[in-house]
Order: structure tokens, then sequence, then C-alpha cells
């Protein structure tokens, strides 16, 4: 079985790393050599890694070496340093050099740049075809901001969670792994984090961490910055403060605030939107938990609900979409649809999907999109798919043919596919069963509490894969999130690429992952003819909005259930 190429990035980083140890080929050489030509974007990262390479090279002796065991710093440094500039210095410099032929490209993709350049759609324009390809992926986003840099890590062990992690002081989002020792983190929105061990912590943006399990000490260096701090049940939102928190075995919280007053909030159980599109037909579509408007394509026509009043059938049209609010963020790692520890797509469906024919002598591409944000890399996908799965990773691999693929990009992991295969085999559907003219209850689950990625029909299990617990969402982003296609910008026209054909309703998505048995109980509400809440969401969410939450002042500590994220007495 040929192995998965890494994605670009991680690719990058890797040939890099061979680079600074001494062990980098000829042919890896200009594979490097090329792809920083190519890319450019990638350069300064590349520069930086080098450099860091070279100048932690003592931090990674020290966490590299039993506690108590490790030489004198200053010494693993200097040799470290002569050893990466050894087997450094020619390939630096030859990539520092690379002839004109860089510039030209550099210039064109200026050129380009502002010939072309791209700027936020009318809401008004049309909707149009684009037939120069069958499937789309648009790789072309930039990476996620530093987060955070490490400023202590000496006498400790630690490592970040992933396939290519990086050895380096800058961190994008990634979850660190500490095993001895205490490793301290300073986040550019202004908290200092420290980790004794043993902890497992994910660095999500500026603003925002996540401690899985272990203890953790947290003060501001800026009192004016915020930093939220999620735990299995609860989260820490402060400004100015100092405390520590700890996550047992249990999965229980405990808060002690050692200077300031910190909030804490039970984690959210309602969806962050809910699309019935149960509204009067004199009256816009918008979900039922934030209010934001949809903007509905001319071939997404209201019709009779699968539950309640309304539902939207899709004609395999380019303008047969749902274009969802404004929820974009600015770039990856914000925005509406930007999740770290969890996500859940919700939606009941009555699929018209033409199955391939197995006749041609090339299998068709078809996509039929029930959920997508196209953020290059970070997407988040839900869609039936039928391609050659060339160039895209699978994980886990199975066979080709028509699929249901929930998409995602994981930290420290890259962008994969959980493809469950519809070939009636270990409990999974066929094509046809899922084409029979019924209402089928979908719903894709990722959880970075357990590390599972699932995916559910009609309330059971049917495919499942397991990363490393801790392992987190990389998601959001500028563009929009649709419903029933893949919508796109080319020049001064949104492009409307993988529709969907027949009927959808109840869409929900969540910032968390359900568990079995609430999907379970969301399909017998279905099948009663009700919403997954069972008719009661304005209560539930009265109930949220009026909050438990608790402030703690200096010296005083709580604990708080793994479940509900209420105080313990």
């Amino acid at each position: 079985m040929i192995e998965p190429v890494p994605p670009l990035r991680a690719q990058i980083l890797e040939l890099a790393d061979a680079q600074c140890s001494g062990i980098i080929t000829e042919a890896e050489m200009e594979t490097l050599e090329r792809l920083l030509t190519e890319h450019p974007q990638y350069r300064k990262e590349y520069l930086n890694y080098v450099f860091l390479h070279i100048g932690l090279a003592g931090t990674a002796g020290t966490r590299l070496q039993s506690p108590g065991s490790a030489p004198p710093p200053e010494a693993v440094e200097t040799e470290a340093k002569q050893q990466a500039v050894r087997s450094a210095d020619k390939s630096v410099f030859s990539l520092f050099l690379v002839p004109a032929i860089c510039l030209a490209v550099c210039l064109c993709a200026l050129g380009l740049f502002l010939y072309f350049p791209v700027e936020r759609q009318d809401a008004t324009a049309p909707l149009v075809a684009d037939n120069s390809s069958q499937y789309y992926f648009d790789e072309n986003t930039t990476p996620p901001e530093e987060v955070a840099t490490i400023h202590e890590a000496m006498q400790s062990t630690w490592e970040l969670l992933g396939k290519y992690p990086a050895l380096t002081d800058r961190f994008q989002p990634g979850t660190v792994k500490v095993t001895s020792g205490n490793v301290g983190f300073a986040f550019s929105g202004g908290a200092d984090i420290s980790l004794a061990s043993p902890a497992l912590f994910g660095m999500e943006r500026k603003n925002q961490g996540t401690l899985f399990s272990g203890t953790l000490s947290a003060r501001m260096s800026d009192p004016q910055a915020p930093f939220t701090l999620e735990t299995p049940s609860v989260e820490v939102i402060d400004m100015g403060t100092e405390y520590e928190v700890s996550v047992n075995e249990a999965a229980e919280t405990f808060v002690h605030v050692l200077d300031g007053q910190v909030e804490v909030k039970p984690r959210g159980r309602l969806p962050r939107f809910f699309w019935t599109f149960d509204q009067p037909e004199d009256k816009p579509f918008t979900d039922l938990i934030a209010a934001s408007p949809i903007r509905a394509g001319k071939n997404a026509k209201r019709v009779q609900g699968l539950v309640g009043k309304g539902a939207v059938r899709f004609n395999n049209r380019p303008d047969a979409s749902l274009l969802l609010g404004n929820g974009g963020g600015k770039e990856v790692g914000t925005g509406d649809y930007s999740v770290s520890t969890g996500i859940t797509v919700e939606a009941l469906v009555v699929s018209e999907w033409q199955a391939p024919d197995v006749s041609q002598k090339k299998r068709p591409f078809d996509y039929d999109e029930i959920f997508r944000k196209e953020d290059g890399s970070y997407r988040i996908l839900l869609s039936f798919q039928d391609d050659d799965k060339a160039g895209i990773t699978q994980i886990p691999t199975v066979e080709q043919g028509p699929c249901l693929s929930f998409g995602l990009f994981l930290s420290g992991m890259g962008y994969s596919e959980l493809d469950m295969p519809m070939d009636g085999k270990e409990g999974r559907p066929t094509v046809e069963e899922l084409r029979d003219g019924k209402p089928h209850h979908i719903v894709a689950t990722y959880n970075g509490w357990t590390g599972v990625k699932a995916i559910y029909i009609d309330g059971k299990l049917r495919m499942s894969h397991r990363f490393p617990v801790g392992t987190m969402i990389i998601s959001g982003g500028s563009t929009p999130a649709v419903i029933g296609n893949l919508i796109t910008e080319r020049f001064d026209s949104l492009v409307g690429r993988e529709p969907f054909t027949g009927v959808i309703d109840e869409v929900a998505f969540y910032d968390y992952a359900l568990d079995a048995a609430i999907v379970a109980a969301h399909y017998e509400c279905v099948k009663a003819g009700k919403d997954y809440f069972d008719g009661q969401l304005k209560k539930i969410v009265l109930q949220e909005k009026q909050g438990g939450n608790i402030f703690l002042n200096k010296g005083e500590k709580m604990k708080f259930a793994a479940e509900t994220g209420q105080p313990m007495l």
C-alpha cells in the first residue's frame, strides 16, 4: 500500500528536519528547494525552523534526558549548534541563493494577486456553475497564526502530539504532552501558562487553551486580556487573574484562585446552530439559536418538512444551496465555525444521489454535499462521495467506491477523511438503502477528549476511528459555510460546485461531540415526528441563557462535576 503524502507544511518541515540532522539525500534536497520555490509562503517558517533547530538544541537536549542526568546546557547547546551548522550550512545557503527564477515566481504571484484581487462577494451576486473539474479542494489557505511560545522547558520531557511534530519554540494550535518536569508557555494573547507533569494541554488560539488532564497555573501578563481555559466540564474565564486548575482521572475540575477573580461557566449543551426550515414562506430562513440569516439559492426550494413544517429540496443545480450567514472568521481558528475539542454535524435527509455507473470505464466523480465549509486544508466536510481518492488522505484507508465522507483537519495529523463505504458490510448501509425515498438521520462527530471520530446513521454507530486523546480540530476562516453544496469564490462570482440531490431538514452544528446515547435519543424523536429536542428547545435555551456561572475570588477553591459542571460540595 502506498503511504499518503504528508500535508505540504508537514512535508517541508520533515525535509528541514532531515536537513538539519545531516541525513537529507540529494533527491530530498531538490524536493525541498522545489517546494520552497513553488510555495514561498512557507519560506519564513522554514528559516525559523532551521534557526530554532540550532538555537533550541540545548533545550532539546535537556528535555530528552532524564531529569537530573542531563549534561550542562551550555555544553549541549554549543555542540548541537556546531553539529547543526555543519549539517545545514550548505543547503541553507543554497536556498538563500535560489536564483532569479524564484524572484520571478514571487513577482508573477504578486502580479496575479494585484490583477485578480479577491474581495468578499456581494450577497446579491448570482451563483454559477464551474465545469472545469468534477471535484474541488482549495489547498491555498494560510496556516493558523502562532498562538504561544515556550519560555520554560529545562529538565523536563514533553512532546507535541501528532504524526508530524516539529521542534520549535513557537507553536501553532496543537496539543502538548508533558511527562516530566514543568513546561511554561507564553500565549500571544497575554497569558503565561505553566504545566506540571503529567499533563495534556491543548493550545487552541492566542487567548484560549484546553486542559485535558493534569495541573496548570495561569497568570495574566496583560490585565486587560481575557483568557479562557476549557476543561471536560467547565470554562474558566478571567482577566488579570492568577489561578490554578487541575483535572483528575474522573474528569472532575478543581479551581483555586490565587489572585483576582475568575468566572467558571458550565459547558453548554446546546448546538451552536440549528436550522429547522420551519419559518413561514414569507419569512427568510434563520437558525433557531443565533438567528443568523441564510441566503437561499433559487434552486433550493421550500417543501413539506420531514419533521415540522418545512424542509429544503435541492435539485443538483449549481444554485441549489443554502449559504449560512456571515459566520466566517478573518483567518483559520476564528469565526462561528471554529471548533477545537469536538464537533457534531447532524441532519435529516432524503437522498436521491445517483449511484455511479460501474459499467463505465472511468468511474464518475460525484459529490453530494450535506454540509461543507471550505477553508483549504482546514475544511469541514460531510458529503456523499465517489472518486478514486487520489491525493486525499483517508484514515483509515478503505477501498474505492461510494461512501459517506466526514473530513476534518486535526492538529499534528493534517486533513483526513473518515470514509464510510456504502457497501452493506459490517452493519453499513448500501447506496440503495440510503436512496429508498425515506428520511435518514445522519450524524458525524469528533471527540477530542476521547480521540474518536464517528459516523452514525439512523441512531446507530456505523463506522469510527480513534486518534490520540487530546488531538484537536483546527477549523474556521473567511469562507461561508454551506448546506447542500460547495460554494467558492471565483473572480466576481460565487461558484456552486457539488450540489445535493434530495431533501435536507433539521440540520444542527455543535462545538462538541454528541455521545451514542444522545444520538439514539435524537433518532427516536425523529421517528416520533419531533425535533431532536422533543419540542423543548426554547426551554433549554432559556435555562442555558440564565446560566449557572460562578464567580470565585482570591483564596477560594471549588471542585466541579465531570458531567454537569456543577459545583461539588
